[in-house]
């Protein structure tokens, strides 16, 4: 696991820490310094984190006030082995990724290959996933295929929300305002209401503006990159109507508009460059073009074109009742509904700094073109679900415990992709006579390819009947405990797709001014045989997902455990295929299975905790994204199952409690992967061989929490500092092919994050309100990263970047 450049990052903390905890036990308070105990519920019970088989780590409400963290790509690199991508041209639409593995489109014909919940409520869908929560009490990561117990699909892992409930009999009051660099204002607001004895509710706001991310749109006028407004609403009431029945009905609506940050483009593509050469340089386009894309992060992008922002709504409902049937058995009723309205400028063309040559998505007029009339047509999904899930749980002994349920859900939806440009190519003609001999006609022309696809309707739905025991059997004096769980899936999905606008629909055009051209040859734009509406894919999948853990106490601070588990994946149906055969045809389920061998402990008195996960993953049937071709030979990607891959990984959790003020954390994940077999759809051979992808090597976040000794001061001084880092990521590669494989990569980075906290100092009235002063620092060094990179139509290599270095100060008010 040593790495040039970072041996000095990880191997000493362990040294570092057992050494400080061995001066910190001569201190006069060290047999009062131990971890508090954390509670989760990745088993559908409340348990101590250390009696749980499951690679987790979990973020509490104070975890994620003192790391700001409002949605989910707040979390950037805080959590080694999870990673939250923004989605080209669209920030509220998130690829979550967890030991590596990711979703391979947003679309709402294709399912999600790990599970996300809020209040155990299903989220179908990453498009609008993130949003602002305004009460969230905590977050949940649970590593590893979670097959049996959670989500209805959860190959790589499941990430749970947990929103703060309300309290009976008590008044409380929460005002948090937050104020940072390039005009970010947040403003949190929670406010819990006792209305009876046995009646509570409480209302929580968030919003949240932001002026920009750092880089601005140096085009006179145009859109502001990175300005966002977002608001959150939420109800929640409990009702208890006696000591065995609670009922918890939750309702939340969030809305974010913004102009996004467009890609950068920061290696010129392999046509541009080559047509450029080919011209001698004679077209001004061209030459700007290649000149102003640069691999280092630019300050300003050139972007003239006037657009909507874009619109991300969602809004939900749940009721969650727990029965205490009796002190060992309790019944509970979980149901949502939940819908999500979107609208993105999703731009995958690449932008440079007072460049404007390829037009991406934006608006563009073709003379004499109804189909081109010069206006933007957004990404838009609609979708909305529905799920009832009914669990019992209990036990027949202590030495015997059970949970079993059934869970039902239907999600129906449509979106839509153009008519819009996809890509523009100044003098694309004289590239096509210089490369492929085409008719000399041609050169000259500049070629612009259209998009216009989607889903008509889609009607998801999805079964499950799942059980899990915990068995203490008599021997070994009961130390050894037998975990086994089965979950039954049915998944039925139906889609009606089209796409007349992907791959062949192309068209030569005259350029007029910027933004507005004019056909080169009468007749449509263009003719695709390959284009089809109405394309219908209906298909039923099922799997069973069983698990198996073994669970060895030696006591009550130690246990050690071997996992075996199954995820799957259903199928779908793609709704950028090039063909209705294609589209209809759809791709078969993915399976996954985990061996997982790990280790729980505390030591020193619960002053140390140390978690061990050592695993290895295979796929079968493994789904992939991956280029095809159209009847003309137009290449397009779509997603197929390719074959299978094995992941290899370890993590280490550590948390040390040094002194009554010091405390250290160390999280780190290391992870390999490589293809098994990787079938090519147009010779079908096995190619895996060729094909790579880079996952993070290594990845950690260290932190240290340092509380000063009393000073005279008002309150409790408190200070944190974070360092989280994460390798190289990839894209699937083929290392054979044409581009450049720097492009699919994007490069390491190293993030310092910290925060001075003083807190507990009293305000009235009464004195019973505090106050807490926290000055805090996002990126301290000001580190230039891309947490994207990926190679498009126009370019060899588009980053999405960073947040750059950002100041700001927290004033929270509780009463």
């Amino acid at each position: 696991m040593q790495r040039k450049g970072q041996c000095f990052s990880i191997r000493p903390i362990p040294f570092l820490v057992s050494s400080l905890m061995v001066l910190g036990m001569s201190g006069a308070h060290a047999a009062d310094t131990q971890l508090e105990e954390v509670i989760v519920t990745a088993q559908k019970r409340a348990e101590n984190l250390q009696d749980v088989p499951i690679s987790v780590q979990s973020l509490d409400a104070k975890m994620l006030e003192k790391k700001n963290i409002v949605t989910l790509t707040d979390l950037g690199a805080a959590v080694p082995g999870l990673s939250l991508v923004p989605f080209p041209g669209s920030a509220e639409t998130i690829y979550p990724s967890i030991r590596g593995i990711v979703g391979n489109n947003v679309s709402i014909a294709t399912p999600l290959p790990l599970a996300v919940h809020v209040n155990g409520i299903y989220i179908s869908q990453m498009a609008g996933l993130n949003v602002a929560a305004a009460d969230l009490e905590r977050m949940e990561i649970l590593k590893g295929p979670q097959g049996v117990l959670s989500g209805r699909n959860a190959t790589g892992g499941a990430l749970n929300l947990y929103t703060a409930k309300p309290v009976l009999g008590e008044f409380t009051f929460k005002q948090q305002l937050t104020f940072a660099e390039r005009g970010q204002l947040l403003s949190k607001t929670i406010v819990n209401v006792p209305l009876t004895e046995e009646l509570a509710a409480k209302i929580s706001y968030l919003h949240t503006d932001r002026d920009n991310e750092g880089i601005k749109n140096s085009a006179p006028g145009g859109v502001k990159f990175g300005e966002k407004t977002a608001d959150a609403w939420r109800l929640d009431v409990r009702w208890k109507p006696s000591n065995n029945v609670t009922v918890d009905y939750g309702y939340d609506t969030a809305l974010t508009k913004s102009y996004d940050t467009f890609p950068q483009c920061t290696a010129p593509g392999l046509v541009p460059a080559l047509t450029n050469t080919v011209t001698g340089g004679s077209d001004p386009r061209l030459a700007a073009y290649v000149k102003a894309c640069s691999p280092e992060r630019q300050t300003s992008l050139y972007f003239p074109y006037s657009i909507p922002k874009n619109r991300n709504k969602a809004e939900g409902h749940t009721l969650n009742i727990e029965w205490e049937v009796n002190p060992s058995m309790t019944f509970r009723s979980i149901t949502g509904y939940r819908k999500v309205d979107t609208s993105n400028a999703v731009d995958y063309t690449a932008y440079a700094s007072g460049v404007d040559v390829f037009a991406g998505t934006a608006p563009f007029k073709v003379l004499g073109s109804t189909q081109l009339d010069g206006k933007y047509n957004p990404f838009t999904i609609f979708n909305e679900s529905w799920s009832q899930e009914f669990q019992l749980l209990g036990e027949t002994s202590p030495n015997f415990k059970y949970t079993t349920g059934i869970y039902y859900s239907l999600d129906k939806g449509h979106q839509n992709v153009g008519p819009s440009v996809f890509s523009y190519y100044p003098r694309f003609g004289d590239f096509l006579v210089a490369a492929y001999g085409a008719p000399a006609y041609l050169a000259g022309l500049d070629s612009i390819a259209l998009e216009n696809l989607g889903i008509s309707s889609t009607h998801n739905t999805s079964v499950a009947l799942f059980g899990q025991i915990s068995w203490r059997p008599d021997i070994l004096s009961r130390k050894l405990e037998v975990v086994p769980g089965l979950r039954y899936t049915q998944d039925h999905r139906k889609a009606i797709g089209y796409n007349v606008g992907r791959g062949a629909a192309t068209a030569f055009v005259v350029p007029v001014s910027p933004g507005v051209a004019t056909p080169a040859f009468p007749g449509p734009l263009f003719v695709s045989p390959d284009a089809f509406r109405g394309a219908v894919g209906d298909r039923t999948f099922s799997k069973s997902t069983p698990s198996l853990s073994l669970n060895y106490h030696w006591d009550e601070s130690l246990m050690t455990y071997l996992k075996v588990a199954k995820g799957y994946t259903s199928g779908g149906f793609d709704s950028q295929a090039g063909s209705a055969t294609v589209f209809s045809t759809g791709y078969d389920p993915e399976t996954l299975t985990s061996t997982e061998l790990g280790m729980k402990g505390e030591f020193l008195n619960r002053r140390l905790r140390t978690n061990l996960a050592v695993f290895q993953s295979k796929y079968v049937n493994q789904q992939q994204a991956v280029p095809s071709y159209l009847s003309d030979g137009s290449p397009f990607w779509v997603i197929q199952n390719v074959g299978g891959s094995t992941y290899h990984g370890v993590e280490l959790d550590m948390m040390a409690a040094v002194t009554d003020g010091l405390r250290f954390n160390a999280n780190i994940a290391w992870l390999d992967h490589k293809f098994t077999k990787f079938k090519d759809l147009t010779t079908g051979l096995d190619v895996h061989a060729s094909r790579k992808l880079i996952v993070p090597k290594i990845a950690y976040s260290v932190g240290m929490d340092y509380r000063f000794p009393e000073m005279g001061l008002p309150g409790t001084l408190d200070a944190n500092l974070t360092v989280s880092h994460r390798d190289a990521s990839s894209t699937p590669i083929d290392v054979t092919g044409a581009l450049p494989l720097s492009g699919f990569i994007t490069p390491a980075f190293t993030v310092w994050s910290g925060r001075l906290a003083l807190s507990r100092i009293k305000v009235g009235p009464g004195s019973n309100g505090d106050l807490t002063v926290a000055l805090w620092g996002k990126n301290l060094t000001d580190k230039k990263y891309s947490v994207f990179t990926y190679p498009n139509q126009t370019a060899n290599a588009v980053a999405t970047w960073g947040e750059p270095r950002t100041y700001g100060i927290d004033l929270i008010y509780n009463y």
